[in-house]
């Protein structure tokens, strides 16, 4: 269907971007962004493509930020165009809020809405101007949205025969536009967001994409092609008599700290149990006992041990960079002056608070008057909390931090490092049991890594659902990498990506 202009006999550098520019329209409403983020960083220079996009926004839509977000991930160069630009290979236009963009010969105008165009910028307006103006070097590509805007422009795109290109509708967070468009017979081929560039590659096997390589820390596998993990399972075969033990130990450890472990799984604290013991080199549990009656604040020690609060900025860093795509989509579709809720239960000594706080300055940047920023993290140990709300680090807790965002965001202070003020006070701590409910809520993201996996899975599922309530519709549950959520869990959260963790609110 789609014709291919150019002789493989023809040198490339012997044509003339004037006469065989391709030209393809990217067409996206609710959801596209989402979209957008993955394709576009595994999006190849090929020397014969310019991109224009028609993401449907408000009339005072955010589109410098829109394309701000676009260019942290795109391997290719993004602009907002502007009345007249002549189009060049390999860049991507942004049209603007509140404007159509029509392609004229090798260049974009822009102009106000037509009255009958429901959503703006119009798709079906821009994939026809394309059809007109580059016939065979036509490309539609319809990514995620609501209603059917994208239909009649491929139609007109496949009458001059062109390509046609649609997301796959279950990977889409809104399938309205592309299943418009397939079941209207109108789409060459459906395909994943991260396989469209491969497949707009493969036209032109000559070209600079045949030594692409990703762009750092862009995974070159397909999200739907990497196998969630197994749940976690509770093992069993805990003694009558280690039961006995833990449980009576328990009972002190809460009159001595007012700290309640009984939630907590069995067998993790008592193999946590069982090394404090071969360290202090003792046998029994008799013997264990008689040495808190000797020394008291054993107890404490044992309740320290018993939360382990360990953690480090961005930890599991691929895992981070899914979850900043996620947010980036988020912020994009925030409308002015709501704020930004988050909620980190188990928050340890912070770190993955100041974390998230960093993401989020990054994908605000000038805008972060538009957006106030609350991160609530929570935990029941106080010398973590201390820590926290202290901010000064050991080098190895931001190891994983990239070095340009350490000098923005950190100050440091000998082998330690300091996160700034102004980070700091979006940030807030309080000491909490994660099973009393959440801090607040219409929270737009809940962080519980590594904790779930702590507790019995009754509990596991009460938590769950007490996140499904805190969070606001469509809004993010982000959990550890041993995690798995049960059957509850998923007809609450819809998988994001199964591989890092990373679940949407269905209802």
């Amino acid at each position: 269907m789609f014709a291919h202009p150019v002789s493989a006999a023809v040198p490339h550098r012997a044509i003339t971007p004037a006469t065989n520019l391709h030209v393809a329209g990217i067409g996206a409403s609710a959801g596209g962004l989402e979209a957008m983020l993955p394709m576009f960083a595994r999006m190849r220079p090929t020397g014969r493509i310019a991109y224009v996009v028609a993401q449907h926004m408000a009339d005072n839509g955010h589109s410098e930020l829109v394309a701000r977000l676009i260019q942290r991930e795109s391997a290719l160069p993004v602009e907002i165009a502007v009345d007249g630009v002549r189009l060049k290979a390999d860049r991507v236009y942004l049209i603007p809020s509140g404007k159509d963009g029509r392609v004229r010969g090798d260049a974009l105008t822009l102009s106000e809405p037509a009255p009958e165009h429901v959503s703006t910028p119009s798709v079906n307006a821009l994939f026809a101007s394309i059809a007109e103006a580059g016939r065979g070097k036509a490309i539609g590509i319809v990514l995620s949205g609501t209603g059917y805007d994208g239909v009649a422009g491929c139609r007109a795109i496949r009458a001059q025969g062109g390509l046609t290109l649609a997301q796959e509708p279950s990977e889409a967070r809104f399938d309205g536009m592309p299943v418009a468009a397939i079941e209207a017979r109108l789409v060459d081929r459906v395909l994943s967001v991260e396989q469209i560039g491969d497949t707009l590659a493969t036209l032109f096997p000559g070209s600079p994409a045949s030594s692409w390589k990703p762009p750092a820390g862009v995974a070159t596998a397909s999200v739907a092609s990497v196998a969630p993990a197994a749940p976690v399972t509770e093992p069993v075969g805990i003694s009558a008599a280690e039961q006995r033990e833990l449980q009576n130990l328990l009972h002190q450890v809460f009159d001595a700290t007012g700290i309640d472990f009984s939630s907590y799984k069995e067998e993790t604290l008592l193999r946590r149990l069982e090394k404090r013991k071969s360290t202090l080199g003792i046998t029994s549990a008799e013997s264990y006992l008689s040495f808190i009656r000797r020394q008291p604040e054993e107890l404490k020690t044992l309740q320290q041990l018993f939360l382990v609060s360990v953690s480090s900025f961005f930890r599991d860093r691929d895992s981070f960079r899914e979850l900043e795509r996620s947010l980036a989509a988020l912020v994009a579709n925030k409308p002015d002056g709501e704020p930004i809720r988050v909620w980190v239960p188990g928050c340890a000594s912070g770190d993955e608070c100041y974390s998230l706080a960093i993401i989020l300055a990054e994908l605000l940047g000038t805008y972060r008057d538009r957006h106030a920023v609350r991160i609530i993290g929570t935990d029941l140990n106080p010398e973590a909390l201390a820590t926290a709300r202290e901010g000064l680090y050991r080098q190895t807790a931001v190891r994983d931090v990239d070095e340009a965002l350490r000098e923005r965001y950190l100050i440091a202070r000998g082998q330690h490092f300091e996160v700034m003020p102004g980070l700091r006070e979006v940030v807030s701590f309080e000491q909490r049991d994660v099973l009393a409910g959440a801090p607040c809520c219409d929270l737009d993201l809940v962080s519980c890594r590594n904790l779930l996996i702590y507790l019995k899975s009754n509990l596991q599922d009460q938590l769950i659902k007490s996140f499904h309530q805190a969070l606001l519709p469509q809004g993010l549950l982000f959990v550890g990498q041993s995690e798995s959520l049960s059957f509850l869990g998923n007809s609450l959260f819809a998988p994001i990506d199964h591989y890092h963790r990373l679940f949407r609110r269905r209802h």
